[in-house]
Parts: structure tokens; sequence; C-alpha cells
């Protein structure tokens, strides 16, 4: 029987992440991926025609300027390099106007203030608060294992914290709607939330702080997602450590209580000396370990565990020139926006869009975020082409028919949502448009059985399932009742591309194996004044 020192279940980047800083510890680690390529929702593929890249999930790094994975495992060293544009996000509407987000928020409030001088002040604060001064505490909050309410209100006082605090109980849209006045400025933000997938309930109102801290960090990685995964790759097999792809793991088995190796679905046993980590969905990391090993309170809600009815469709094209938007007549910029955001005029527009979904309804007004990545990285595409993708949310399972008629209308949808697109980009016509095609919510758990459901954030963002309750408070501290298996994926405090439950995970198996932490580990959260 082969064995590690650690093995980890899952090579999407937080799987990696936790296996490159073991590796760096001095263990020998092994990784176990079920699919045919690494990297989970870093996944980047030649899907429209050869030499044009699409990142088929994630697609704006968040924080790669400061978030400590980087700096930590000195990831440029191995390949990964990304870029950070200045013109971050574009909220465009039917009448030509657009908001421009840039990186400094002087440019950004004098979009703003086109439609409200006084939403214009309130960015501002809103920005100096939670992107400046707040910043390094929202980062330890999200670099450490969740806290419970009341210690997380122990450690925070003074004004500032209380100015924090009292998001909590909010909802998001009562959130943004207790801070902006003007219709156009309340239906960016909650698209923003639209695209983070957060459910409109109270106690979700702390998004829009932890939005503020980030929302003009985003990076793209040059040429492609995958190129994450791939240097992390680099790394842990430069320092003994092993990634395997197409190896299912099928159960974790156990010796004298404790996890003591995998079973791989072809019946090989792999041992691990010293822990079992898994990056899969929470239902499926109990799963992988038996039920029997964890108490009801867990098994049950893990039976019951919220997908969320946010899923993607997803559609990429292949271009001849870059999409050309109305509204770069009322604002330049917005051609040089990374971030592209369309499909909604009100907020009411978003509330209904929410609902349709809900309904498993197709959306009567496809809305949603994308992006032209060749502009801001040529590798994207061949010389004389650009690759572009726009993600209006969808449901999962169509009213009546279930998730596999996506089959059916796939084709359909393309062509409408390139008519949809096309409204706020007139030349996106057939002559431009060198290929069109569709990624459904059924092709995003084909490709990716983690996302179950076409749940790219591997759960939703309720309540129940955030902070400790994330994904139970008996696991929200990446350990589980087993001895020796920890989890480290995006069910897990963290999500998005940070690599936030891999570092965290590292953290706390450190401290249980007692080794010694070659990294500077980010302080515990704490605000006295």
């Amino acid at each position: 029987m082969d064995s590690y020192d650690g093995i980890i279940i899952g090579g999407g980047h937080n799987g990696l992440v936790l296996a490159a800083y073991m590796a760096r510890s001095g263990l020998r680690v092994g990784v176990f991926e079920e699919e045919d390529e690494i990297g989970g929702g870093a996944s980047t593929r030649e899907y429209l025609l050869p030499g044009y890249r699409s990142n088929m999930h994630a697609n704006f790094f968040i924080g790669l300027d400061d978030f400590p994975i980087v700096r930590d495992l000195d990831l440029p060293s191995y390949g990964f390099r990304w870029t950070t544009p200045e013109v971050q996000h574009a909220a465009l509407f039917r009448d030509g106007s657009a908001i421009v987000l840039h990186r400094n928020p002087e440019k950004s409030a004098a979009s703003i203030a086109r439609f409200s001088k006084k939403d214009a002040k309130t960015y501002r604060a809103l920005h100096q608060r939670y992107a400046v001064e707040l910043a390094p505490l929202l980062r330890r909050f999200l670099f450490h294992p969740p806290l419970p309410r009341e210690e997380v209100a122990a450690r925070i006082g003074g004004e500032k914290g209380r100015e924090l605090l009292a998001f909590s109980p909010m909802s998001i849209s009562g959130a943004i709607d207790a801070h902006f006045e003007h219709p156009r400025l309340r239906t960016l933000f909650k698209l923003f939330a639209h695209a983070i997938t957060v459910e409109d309930e109270p106690g979700t109102g702390m998004f829009l702080p932890s939005l503020f801290s980030t929302q003009t960090t985003l990076g793209l990685p040059c040429g492609g997602a995958l190129e994450l995964p791939r240097a992390l790759e680099k790394l842990i097999v430069s320092l003994g450590g092993a990634v395997h792809r197409g190896q299912p793991v099928r159960e974790v088995f156990r010796e004298g209580g404790r996890a003591a190796g995998v079973v791989l679905e072809n019946g090989e046993c792999v041992a691990a000396g010293r822990f079992v980590a898994s990056s899969l969905n929470a239902p499926a990391s109990v799963r992988l370990a038996g039920e029997d090993a964890f108490p009801d309170e867990v098994n049950e809600k893990m039976a019951n565990w919220d997908w969320g009815f946010h899923s993607l469709m997803t559609l990429h094209l292949a271009l001849a020139d870059r999409p050309r938007y109305s509204a770069e007549g009322y604002d330049a910029d917005v051609g040089e926006s990374f971030n592209i955001i369309f499909g909604a005029d009100t907020d009411e527009e978003v509330a209904r869009n929410a609902a349709e979904r809900r309904a498993g309804k197709l959306p009567s007004i496809p809305m949603g975020n994308g992006s032209c990545n060749s502009q801001h990285d040529p590798s994207y595409a061949p010389e004389g082409g650009h690759v572009a993708f726009w993600w209006p949310g969808a449901p999962w399972s169509i009213e009546g028919a279930g998730p596999e008629k996506w089959d059916d209308i796939a084709e359909e949808m393309c062509a409408r949502l390139v008519d949809a697109w096309r409204a706020y980009a007139p030349n996106l016509t057939p002559e431009n448009v060198r290929a069109a095609k569709l990624f459904t919510p059924l092709d995003i758990t084909r490709g990716n059985r983690n996302m179950m459901n076409g749940a790219v954030r591997m759960g939703a963002y309720t309540v129940d399932q955030l902070g400790v309750n994330r994904p139970h408070p008996l696991l929200s501290g990446m350990r589980t009742p087993l001895e020796g298996y920890f989890l480290c994926g995006s069910s897990c405090q963290g999500g998005g591309l940070n690599g936030a439950p891999g570092y965290n995970a590292a953290g706390v198996i450190a401290a249980d194996l007692n080794l010694e932490k070659w990294w500077e580990p980010l302080a515990a959260p704490a605000l006295s004044a």
C-alpha cells in the first residue's frame, strides 16, 4: 500500500493550497482528484475554437495583490501571473448610461455623482471605512476559522466596530437600501450580490462591508484560471508531493478510531500517516468518512444541505473584435472595464429575476456580469481575435422538466442571450461573432460533480450556512469529530477564488500536528477602536 504523511481529497485550488502549505512544512502529501484535470472551479478550456481560452467558472480573482497565499507560497516563482485592471466595473443601463468603478475611489465617486452626489459621498465614506481602514480586519476574518457570534462581538469594539456589527441583522438588500438612495446605485450593488449568490435574508447584510473591502481588487490570471492550480502543483511536486488525476476516492478508512487513509474507486488503499483532508463539498466529505463518525445533527444538516437556487448559464463568444458598448459614448472608460454588468435597470427587476429562478423559470430579463478577458491579457485569444463571456443567473432545474431540459434549449438560449448582449454592444453581429456556445447549469455539474445542482459556491449563502454555521458548528473550525480528518473546501468559510479554506485548514492542521508554521499567520480578528 502506497502512503503519504497527508492525503487531500480533491484537486481544486483549496485542496492544492492546503497541500502546498503542508508540503512546505516538510510533509509528503498526495492529492487525489477524480476529474481528468485539476483545478475545480479554477478551470480553463479551449471551449469555442482553437486558441480561444475560456475560464469555465472562476474569472475574477479577489485580492491577489494582498491575500496571503500568493505571498506565502511565492506563486510567481512557479509561473503564476495576473493583472489587476485599473477600471474594475461598469454597470450598463438600457438608456446608454453607465456607472464605472475604478481602483481610484475618486474616479468612482465622480462617475456615481452623475447620478447622485449624495451616493457619491456615501461611496467615498464606505470605501474609506471598509476598503482602507477596516480591510485588514475583514481580511483576518476571512483567513481565520469562523468565530461564534458572541466572540466576534467581544473582539470588536469602538465606534468602527459598532458600525460594522450594525450590518449583521440586515439583509443584503436592506443594507444596500439603507446606504444608497438612487435606484441605479441600488441596482448595481444588488447585482453585485446576485453575482456572489448571496441570499437576500436577514443576517446577510455583512456582505456589504465585505464587498466594499475587496470590490476593486479583482485580478485576471494571465493565461487562464487554470494557471493557479498548475502553479500550486509545480510547488507541491517540487517538494516531493504528488497530484493524481482521474483518481476518485471511494471512502476514507479508519484505524484506531482515526482517519488513516483512503480507498480509491479502483479498490486501491492509500495510507495517510498524519492526516486526511477533504476539499469536496460538505455532504460528500461526510459520506466519504462514514456517517457513523458524525453526530445525528451533522448528518441531518448534510442530508438537507441547501445548494441554493443560484446557478449560471455562461455565454462564451469567440470574436473578431471586442464588444463595443453603446455606453462608451456616455463614459469612454466603459470600454476599458474588466467586469461588465448589464441586464437590469431597477432593483425591482433584480428581485423579479431571483424570484423567477427560485421558481425554476427562465429569467424574463437575463442579467449578470462578464468580461472580454483578451482585452486585459492578449494570451486568451489568437492574434486578431477576442474571447468574451457573460454569466446570467439561471435555475438548475427548469419548472416541470428538470435539469435535463437544458440540453433541449441550449441552442435557443444561446441565440437569445447573444441578442440580449447585442442590445448593449451593437457590434456583436454575425460577422463579428466567430463562435457562440452556452455552458449550462447541467454542464457545470457534468464537468464537476462537486458542484451539485450547478452550485458553483458549494452551498447557498444563507444565515444557516454562514460563519460558524458553514457547514455546521461542529465542522466550521476545519476539524471534524473524526480524529485526523479535516475539511478545506468551499462549503467552509471562504468561497470564491481566494484560497481561504485551504489556508485556514493549513493553520489548524499545523497546530494539531505540532508543525512549525514557516509562514506568518494573519493575526486573529480584533478591533478596539
